[in-house]
């Protein structure tokens, strides 16, 4: 099976970045619905299995609520610069100067920025009584999962050699045949021509 390539992972870390960005402008949060009174006829079950798939699917699929710019006081700013860092150190692994200190810059970044999208997933704003998530959160959570990803296939990748000198298109080497070996000759089985003139 083909591996991707060291440029797609740098394409999918930038691609992913802006995928964060579009997910701060998605509702993350939301309060939770209203309590309706129970009318369950006969065979429906009302229980917090179903409450939990309810929940879940106004999760992904509601589009009301606040936006992950609005819901925070500094975690979006603090996620804005985490993004940054992470685009200028997936270009800079781009270059063999320097390849190595951005590509662990890049690894810790991307995980401390999947670190904070998952406190902030688990740990809802419920003191402004919004409790229920949203698709924005989810999104974040999935991009900077590929992030991390790709950061991680950058990081364990061989580093690029600098060359100092020539190519191997310019080294020609010169090459001299060695001279034939009659170890595995049977005796008198070939004699050589002795040139008499």
């Amino acid at each position: 099976m083909r591996t991707i390539g060291f440029r797609s992972n740098v394409l999918f870390i930038l691609a992913a970045a802006f995928g964060l960005l579009a997910a701060l402008g998605r509702p993350w949060y939301a309060p939770a619905q209203a309590q309706l009174p129970s009318e369950a006829g006969i065979g429906d079950v009302n229980g917090p299995i179903e409450g939990f798939f309810s929940r879940l699917g106004r999760e992904v699929s509601s589009t009301g609520g606040t936006k992950g710019w609005d819901a925070f006081t500094s975690t979006d700013t603090i996620l804005s610069v985490l993004l940054a860092i992470a685009v200028i150190t997936a270009l800079g692994t781009l270059s063999a100067a320097t390849e190595q200190p951005c590509r662990e810059i890049l690894r810790l970044v991307t995980l401390a920025m999947l670190g904070i999208v998952v406190v902030k997933l688990v740990n809802t704003p419920d003191a402004h009584g919004l409790v229920e998530r949203r698709q924005g959160a989810w999104i974040a959570l999935g991009v900077t999962g590929i992030m991390v990803s790709s950061a991680s296939t950058l990081y364990a990748a061989p580093l690029t050699r600098r060359h100092s000198g020539p190519s191997l298109n310019e080294y020609q080497p010169h090459l001299v045949a060695p001279p034939r070996s009659t170890t595995f000759d049977s005796p008198g089985a070939h004699v050589p021509p002795v040139d008499r003139y």
